[in-house]
């Protein structure tokens, strides 16, 4: 009886303790003293070997000792049945060979080749984020047939601004030519501040604001405008063809009948005027939107008026330094309908005594948002630009902004830039003192100091508003300005240009009688040709008319024409596409974790089942649950109860109502 009582006991604490190795402990139970050891602590009970109680009270004592212990070894035992379990069955590859391999040499190979896989599929990993938060975009082209877009605007400049009228207004007013007056300054800030060692960088900063910008600011506001070229001897002829269906109508946008109300259902647009630093007067022509989606042609007639003759062979508005300024002919700018132009980026030269044929590719420009892009939806939708509503477009939008913070810091306008003020304001280099004949001239202010103060004062002034002018411009070194967004949708135009020579010889004087030409006969420069038109209309023969030309060139070096032609209504969309978009870099990642460790979405519901279970045994262990659902095997059969697993009546000691066996059952 003492030897099974003494078996009773030991199978109790072997049940209290199913892994001696995971729990560091031992259990010894000598004859007459009953020892409990777990982790270097002992607990000794004093008792009979023979005796049940002795045995109860022995178990009783390991248990309590030993609770804060064996409660976690229980959970760390169930918890790596459960990581084997997951590493035997997962889809992850390689991972199941590690476990099931036999020999140590195959599973430290397996081990060595699924460790490398990992760290490849990592670094490809980094490659690909690295590329798409690059948020690269791609523009592939796409033609849509037949497809409707607006007929751009049209912008001219003459290249030669000052008109014959503005040049006898010149020195009627008693005004300097541009040439004279830019010498002329230049002549005083050289002898003021050049031959100084310590101004010398004055003279630097002037000579950069010489030219025929500094001379527009310092004329009168109307006068700026008077001495230029205006609308109707600039522009002799201008029409448009609009598609009707297969049929082509004609309509006219010459300022006599825009001007003459000879009928508005005729009119294909209108014109309008704005100032340009370098070539004064432009026109604008916007067709009326109605027409632009089917206007196919517009053609104008431009008369250049660059007399040169013996009585006027000085050129008064051309510069040494300034190549830009001896040229002859016209800039035609082609832009969007009812946009401020970007006539000093995007204009087309055109020459003179020549037809011009521009063929126009129209393009749909379609830009994404950020981060692939830098387009808004919330852009300006007009600018107030010389007293006149544009639409919006990045680039007034950015050279309104430059004028804007001129205006705020130095208290002036540049010229060179659009305005937004129409008055109450002060150009940055306006020099009225040196206008004059009689103005501020060196050779007169040296010996007058007064005037020289005077004149002294004035550049002073002047320079303190160039330099601060130059120190907002430099902050807009860049192209991009944060306050300008650029628009989502918006449309430019490409083109295709051929030459040539216009008006030909034998048909000019056929010509100059037509109804747009006869007009030019009025001009005083047309002297010849009326002579030679009178001797026609007098029963002359062509023949001595033509004689009486032979020596004249005067339509070849004013007359030119240009037409601009939309060969078809094919539209060019050019949309931004990312090079790897959200769903291209999810799918480009699945097929790195495919190849290299077979990781899918499957894997990934393995481990969300694997954590769950974790997450379950924890949680009931923290509960104290005794009796629970059985453990998952990994084949899929149920193990050992919960309770067999942790044992927590048997770790924490005996319970009230159970009891040992004793030798006697």
């Amino acid at each position: 009886m003492k030897r099974r009582s003494r078996q009773d006991a030991e199978l109790a604490v072997a049940i209290a303790a199913p892994d001696s190795a995971a729990m560091n402990s031992a259990v010894t139970l000598p004859l007459h003293k009953y020892t409990v050891q777990t982790n270097n602590r002992a607990v000794e009970a004093d008792a009979d070997p023979t005796d049940a109680d002795a045995e109860a009270s022995a178990v009783a004592s390991f248990g309590a000792a030993t609770a804060g212990q064996s409660d976690l070894a229980p959970v760390r035992s169930a918890l790596h049945r459960q990581f084997i379990c997951f590493c035997e069955n997962t889809t992850i590859r390689g991972i199941p060979r590690i476990i099931k391999s036999e020999s140590r040499r195959i599973r430290l190979l397996w081990i060595f080749f699924v460790v490398a896989l990992f760290v490849a599929c990592i670094l490809c990993l980094s490659f690909l984020t690295l590329q798409f938060i690059e948020y690269d975009v791609m523009h592939p082209p796409r033609v849509l047939k037949d497809y409707s877009s607006p007929f751009p605007s049209v912008t001219l400049c003459n290249m030669r601004p000052l008109s014959s009228e503005g040049r006898q207004q010149l020195s009627q007013q008693g005004w300097k030519y541009p040439r004279d007056f830019s010498e002329s300054l230049e002549l005083f800030a050289r002898n003021l501040y050049f031959y100084n060692e310590s101004t010398k960088y004055v003279y630097y900063n002037f000579s950069g604001s010489m030219g025929f910008p500094a001379y527009l600011e310092s004329l009168p506001r109307s006068a700026s405008r008077d001495i230029g070229h205006t609308l109707q001897d600039f522009i002799l002829d201008c029409r448009a063809v609009i598609r009707n269906g297969s049929a082509r109508n004609l309509k006219f946008c010459s300022p006599e009948y825009v001007w003459g109300g000879k009928g508005s259902d005729m009119f294909a647009g209108n014109f309008h005027a704005f100032l340009h630093g370098n070539y004064m007067n432009c026109y604008t022509l916007d067709l009326h939107e109605e027409l632009r989606d089917n206007t196919t042609m517009v053609e104008m007639a431009v008369y250049l008026d660059n007399e040169w003759n013996l009585d006027n062979f000085n050129c008064v508005d051309c510069y040494t330094m300034d190549i830009s300024t001896q040229l002859s002919g016209a800039v035609l700018t082609i832009h969007s309908g009812d946009t401020y132009p970007d006539v000093n980026h995007e204009a087309i030269h055109l020459k003179a005594g020549s037809l011009t044929e521009v063929k126009l590719k129209h393009v749909l420009n379609v830009q994404k948002q950020a981060p692939y892009g830098r387009c808004s939806q919330d852009t300006q939708r007009n600018l107030n630009l010389f007293g006149r509503e544009y639409k919006y477009s990045e680039d007034a939008c950015r050279q309104a902004t430059i004028q804007r913070d001129i205006l705020n810091t130095c208290g002036c306008q540049a010229i060179e830039y659009p305005l937004v003020r129409e008055s109450n304001f002060t150009y940055c280099t306006g020099l009225e003192e040196f206008l004059r004949s009689d103005g501020c001239n060196w050779a007169t202010a040296e010996n007058d100091q007064k005037r020289l103060a005077d004149c002294s004062a004035t550049l002073q002034k002047v320079y303190g508003y160039i330099r601060c002018k130059n120190d907002v411009i430099s902050k807009y070194s860049k192209d991009v300005v944060e306050s300008c967004t650029l628009p989502c949708s918006f449309y430019s135009y490409q083109t295709e240009r051929s030459t040539s020579d216009w008006p030909t010889r034998s048909f000019q004087l056929r010509l100059l009688n037509s109804r747009v030409y006869s007009r030019l006969l009025n001009r005083k420069e047309m002297k010849a040709y009326r002579k030679a038109i009178e001797k026609l209309n007098n029963n002359g023969s062509i023949q001595e008319a033509y004689e009486m030309l032979k020596h004249e060139n005067l339509l070849e070096r004013n007359l030119l024409s240009i037409q601009l032609i939309r060969p078809n209504f094919d539209l060019h969309k050019v949309e931004e596409k990312e090079v790897l978009s959200l769903t291209s870099f999810l799918s480009q990642i699945g097929g790195l974790f495919s190849i290299f460790v077979g990781l899918t979405m499957i894997s990934v519901v393995e481990l969300i089942d694997f954590f769950i279970h974790c997450y379950e045994i924890c949680t009931r262990q923290s509960r104290g649950v005794g009796r629970a659902s059985a453990v998952r095997r990994c084949d899929g059969a149920a193990s050992r109860s919960e309770a067999d697993v942790l044992l927590p009546a048997v770790a924490a000691g005996p319970r009230p109502h159970q009891k040992l066996p004793n030798a006697d059952s």
